[in-house]
């Protein structure tokens, strides 16, 4: 799946890099941390994309913290690189590979992990990183699309998750990897172009979500979940 990422294919089916969502995760993010009253005077987003989530948290944050950007797509990187700083640096570079020695307070994994062949290694290597890390991951493994499992073919041809997760694994895989959740929070779909069928059932989701949160997930899906977790060895 590497090639998709640096032949342009991932950016002509997501020519925006998804940038329109930045500003909700952003202050997701910001949410999570404040709540925890998590430190950090250094932060680096493993897979930043456009590099729009960084650029948001310099805007809301005390200008001393200083913040890098790694992707593996030339095609993220071009556009994040227009948008550096004194403080904001972005990066080429696949940090599964990486062999020099950085560090970082806090570490950004904002879905990330859905698209890697082999995301064992790949947490392996966040974990020596930094000492707090918040993951995104989307909820795509539910009831619905396992009925509609073209969605996930659709996902995988589109926007590249070779992987799909509940909330349940994807916390086992991490506590597995002696990751410590301290906390969490659910992130809500952005939908666009929706049919009428599909707006029904979002309002349907909507719903069902303010009673009970994990069935929703669980049935419907749609949602993602922030994870602020305290990196092993630190």
């Amino acid at each position: 799946m590497y090639n998709i990422y640096n032949d342009k294919t991932y950016l002509n089916n997501n020519p925006t890099w998804h940038e329109e969502d930045a500003p909700l995760k952003t202050g997701k993010i910001i949410e999570l941390l404040n709540r925890n009253n998590i430190h950090f005077n250094t932060v680096c987003d493993i897979g930043c994309g456009s590099g729009e989530i960084l650029i948001q948290l310099a805007n809301r944050l005390n200008n001393t913290v200083n913040m890098s950007g790694f992707d593996i797509s030339k095609d993220a990187i071009a556009i994040a690189r227009r948008k550096e700083t004194n403080r904001i640096k972005f990066e080429q570079r696949d940090v599964a590979e990486t062999v020099e020695n950085y560090h970082f307070d806090l570490l950004l994994v904002i879905d990330v992990i859905e698209h890697i062949e082999n995301y064992f290694r790949f947490l392996d290597k966040v974990a020596s990183l930094g000492k707090y890390t918040i993951f995104h991951i989307p909820l795509d493994m539910c009831l619905w699309s396992l009925f509609q499992e073209k969605m996930l073919i659709e996902s995988k041809e589109r926007v590249g998750h070779i992987h799909n997760f509940t909330e349940a694994f994807i916390e086992s895989i991490l506590m597995d990897k002696g990751f410590k959740i301290i906390d969490k929070l659910y992130t809500e779909p952005s939908f666009t172009n929706q049919t009428f069928k599909q707006k029904l059932i979002n309002q349907f989701r909507k719903v069902l979500f303010k009673i009970n949160k994990k069935l929703c997930t669980k049935t419907l899906g749609g949602y993602s979940i922030l994870l602020l977790t305290e990196n092993p060895h630190w």
